[in-house]
């Protein structure tokens, strides 16, 4: 897993690098020092499979209000709240949303640090285990549902936009539609976009989160926005 630690305290960074570094499951650590570095970090399109963020910052902002803008970005991404002030945030965590996977008190412990790991990895396990299955010149290829960013017409091939490099396949855009889940949006006589990885709306495109920009037809803005505002709803 691609994991993110953030406080703005050098010792405790190390501290937790520390206790992170020996775990099997992780394979990348970044340290942040501020909410803006993070936010900086995503924006310009790293994904984390989780963050490890301290809630107190005497900022306007806290940690609680960073995982409720995060998970309008990039849903995937799950959240570790550490914090040195246990009876301070306890009742707070659930206020506002979050892929919230745990609440970890400093000094962290690390039997509980990589029980929680473990608990995150399992999720990104079942998250990659939906997965779109298409052929690719004689080549069977799972894509994970998750990583699909969007899907785009071209004739007889569509194109399959992902986190990684883009798949194309003889198939027809219907067709693919069929088998996937319905937080895919037709927004477009030639495009899917998957809601997921939507970042904003605009009058006649999607910003998705890796900053890539899907068009929307006129005859489907009003159902695109519709559809658009009332997932992102839901997820809240």
């Amino acid at each position: 897993m691609r994991i993110a630690i953030c406080d703005n305290e050098k010792k405790v960074l190390e501290s937790i690098r520390a206790l992170v570094e020996s775990n099997e499951r992780v394979n990348q650590i970044h340290e942040f020092l501020s909410l803006d570095e993070i936010w900086e970090a995503i924006e310009e399109g790293e994904n984390f499979d989780l963050i490890l963020m301290d809630i107190e910052w005497n900022l306007p902002k806290n940690g609680i209000d960073f995982a409720a803008e995060l998970v309008q970005v990039s849903p995937n991404t799950q959240i570790i709240y550490v914090t040195g002030y246990g009876d301070k945030f306890a009742q707070q965590i659930f206020l506002k949303p979050g892929n919230i996977c745990g609440y970890l008190v400093k000094p962290v412990q690390e039997d509980l640090l990589a029980q929680l790991i473990e608990k995150a990895w399992q999720t990104v396990q079942e998250w990659e285990e939906e997965k779109l299955t298409i052929q690719q010149r004689g080549v069977i290829h799972a894509v994970p549902i998750r990583k699909i960013y969007y899907l785009e017409s071209r004739g007889h091939q569509v194109m399959i936009h992902t986190a990684r490099e883009p798949i194309l396949c003889y198939d027809r855009l219907e067709s693919i539609k069929e088998r996937l889940p319905a937080c895919f949006l037709q927004c477009h006589k030639s495009y899917l976009v998957n809601l997921d990885n939507v970042r904003r709306i605009e009058k006649n495109r999607m910003i998705l989160t890796n900053k890539a920009e899907v068009p929307i037809s006129k005859s489907r803005y009003s159902r695109a926005r519709e559809a658009y505002f009332r997932y992102a709803g839901e997820r809240l």
